[in-house]
């Protein structure tokens, strides 16, 4: 994403964040410019920091999802915009489908394929434990950011969601 929007924004001040040094080292060989090791529910960024923040597929990982709402609410200036890419509880009649692949056949041809059945099934818990769209807008609510948008894609798999600090 970080790599997308410096491209796409060339004139842009884009920052990637993680936690992850190794990650952040791939994406600055892949030519993003400015990387910063942080945590996301304690950003090394002061208040007002940023008109946009993105995130994504990464709220679902959050060990306190009000914390790290809080966070960026606090980082981003009045008015600012926060975009959410996730994964989303897919509609009927795709959740049985959805389900049987993401806890049984990824998980099993990740496991025979490369070791890494325990990753898919971190993944698949992930996924499933993560807010319905509704129960999501309330979190982003209380966190002080206002629905703009949300879309739904990928047949409902996933869904951009775009809010306004309040």
């Amino acid at each position: 994403m970080t790599l997308l929007l410096q491209n796409g924004l060339p004139e842009a001040d884009v920052i990637g964040l993680d936690f992850c040094a190794p990650l952040l080292a791939r994406a600055k060989a892949r030519g993003v410019r400015k990387t910063v090791e942080g945590d996301a529910l304690n950003l090394p960024f002061p208040q007002h920091s940023f008109d946009l923040v993105t995130l994504a597929f990464g709220l679902r990982n959050f060990a306190d999802r009000p914390k790290g709402l809080s966070e960026i609410y606090r980082v981003l200036q009045p008015s600012g915009v926060f975009a959410l890419l996730e994964f989303s509880p897919p509609p009927f009649p795709w959740k049985f489908f959805w389900n049987f692949y993401l806890f049984y056949f990824m998980p099993w041809i990740a496991q025979l394929l490369s070791r890494q059945g325990d990753s898919f099934r971190y993944l698949a818990r992930s996924i499933s434990q993560f807010p319905a769209p509704s129960d999501l807008c309330h979190e982003l609510h209380q966190a002080g950011l206002k629905l703009l948008f949300t879309r739904s894609m990928s047949l409902g798999l996933v869904r951009l969601t775009v809010t306004r600090k309040i």
